[in-house]
């Protein structure tokens, strides 16, 4: 069962590149527009307040109640306003540019000017200073002495600091990203866990086949053991199902397009006839067949001349083609037709699949059909067959689809076996990655099975099944 430290460390890696991008984006904007700001420089003036008294602690204590008076003095318009018309400014244009701010448990009052330029910042701060320092001689007096402590033309700009402001930008993309992710998570409709296949569908994950990469995907099944033992451990269900429940004609569907089903349907119809099983596989997607260019075959005739030609004539085609696997035949789509789910409800399918159910010549007869929800094709073809198996692209199919998906099978009487989970990003695999790592290092015999025969494999068979599960060259995607 998965933990829910591996779920986040998923989700972790899932939206990795996300965070990644939203910290360059945000902190090296913020590095850009920094560089491109004007600096702005801060000179500071001291002033310290003192009243002469008997005793210095009635001194300090006299400062401190009148500093914050005396701070509230240095805005006045008689002490700024020289110093305004001094420097060319208008009274708000000097407030805009000062700060007063008395120190806390002090005697200081610091006068902060900010400016472009830092020798008018410094001449600016010392004027104020000097023109407060005049206005309290002359209009208050008394025993309150104030020294200034000039200011200095500062080096180095107060604003903007490129590096710092960065890594605050970098901060916020953090931020943002993180509010995105668990956002997109929380909005987010698909499947997680096998565990939630059982309890959403009420039925049996019967494999688990992981997303394959780029390079994955121009090998064939046996070099790469993911792929392979996948669909191994689905051929098993199968065999397990059916000793349970006998049955023949198995129906691959998904509720959706671009889930991987025909890809299954292939690969388990390969790997069962390689097992020894009598396998025909049918393309019963008369819409978008693929199986043909999959397996590279003739499709001139196929499952549709059963309606488009006399019975007697058509009943030795629907036997398939031959592949390089002596047990395994392919029954092509054939010429599409332009009204597949009236052909699917005549009484030639009937007639047809009466044929398929009592046929002796193939232990499975496995059905490449149109997925269930754009169509009406696959659940007609339920009514017909004896099994299906659902597959669930689990990186992209959400709870929603796959709810009414298997709400329509609900409709047939078709019996669904179980869930073949395909395309999984899901964590949970750095075990079986392991297993197979240290069971591909190991010196194996090459041992062939005791078949009879006509259904014997030849080295040759299994090199080119290999191939044509999964082709070096680029042919046309299954669905």
């Amino acid at each position: 069962m998965q933990s829910p430290l591996s779920h986040y460390i998923f989700v972790a890696k899932r939206w990795a590149w996300l965070v990644i991008l939203g910290v360059v984006i945000c902190g090296g904007t913020t590095y850009v527009i920094s560089k491109l700001l004007h600096p702005v420089y801060d000179a500071k003036a001291e002033l310290v307040i003192s009243v002469s008294s008997t005793s210095p602690y009635e001194n300090a204590t006299a400062s401190l109640t009148l500093l914050p008076t005396y701070a509230n003095l240095l805005k006045n318009p008689k002490v700024l306003q020289p110093v305004a018309d001094k420097h060319g400014l208008t009274m708000m244009q000097l407030a805009g540019m000062m700060k007063v701010t008395p120190q806390s448990n002090t005697q200081i009052i610091d006068v902060d000017v900010t400016t472009g330029d830092p020798q008018t910042a410094a001449q600016i701060a010392n004027d104020i200073a000097q023109s407060f320092t005049q206005f309290t001689t002359t209009q208050i007096g008394g025993s309150v002495q104030i020294e200034v402590i000039s200011a200095v033309a500062p080096i180095t700009p107060a604003s903007p600091k490129p590096v710092q402001d960065s890594i605050f930008g970098a901060l916020a993309g953090l931020g943002l990203t993180t509010a995105l992710i668990v956002l997109f998570e929380w909005l987010d409709d698909r499947l997680t866990t096998s565990e939630e296949v059982r309890t959403l569908l009420n039925l049996e994950p019967l494999t688990i086949i992981p997303e394959l990469s780029a390079k994955q995907r121009t090998k064939n099944a046996e070099e790469t053991p993911e792929l392979a033992e996948g669909c191994r451990i689905l051929c098993a269900n199968l065999n397990m199902a059916q000793a349970r429940q006998p049955f023949k004609m198995v129906m691959v569907t998904s509720a959706m397009a671009g889930e991987g089903k025909s890809t299954v349907a292939a690969n388990v119809a390969s790997f069962l006839a390689m097992s020894g099983k009598r396998v025909l596989l049918v393309d019963a997607d008369l819409r978008h067949p693929v199986l043909d260019q999959h397996f590279q075959l003739d499709n001139r005739k196929g499952l549709s001349s059963a309606f488009l030609e006399n019975w007697p004539q058509v009943q030795s085609d629907l036997e398939g083609q031959p592949t390089e696997i002596p047990s395994l035949r392919i029954l092509t789509s054939g010429v599409l037709p332009s009204n597949p789910p009236e052909l699917l409800q005549s009484y030639l399918a009937h007639q047809l699949f009466n044929y398929f159910r009592n046929t002796q010549k193939f232990d499975y007869i496995i059905f490449d059909t149109p997925p269930l929800l754009p169509v009406a094709d696959a659940q007609i073809i339920a009514s017909y067959v004896q099994a299906t198996v659902l597959v669930v692209n689990a990186s992209k199919t959400s709870r929603k689809v796959l709810q009414q998906g298997k709400q329509i099978l609900n409709r047939t009487s078709t019996h669904v076996i179980g869930v073949a989970i395909n395309k999984s990003q899901w964590p949970g695999y750095g075990e079986l990655q392991d297993y197979l790592s240290n069971m591909q290092q190991r010196p194996r015999a090459d041992i062939t099975l005791a078949m009879s025969p006509k259904s014997k494999p030849t080295q040759r068979a299994i090199e080119a099944v290999n191939t044509a599960i999964m082709p070096s060259t680029p042919r046309k995607s299954v669905h």
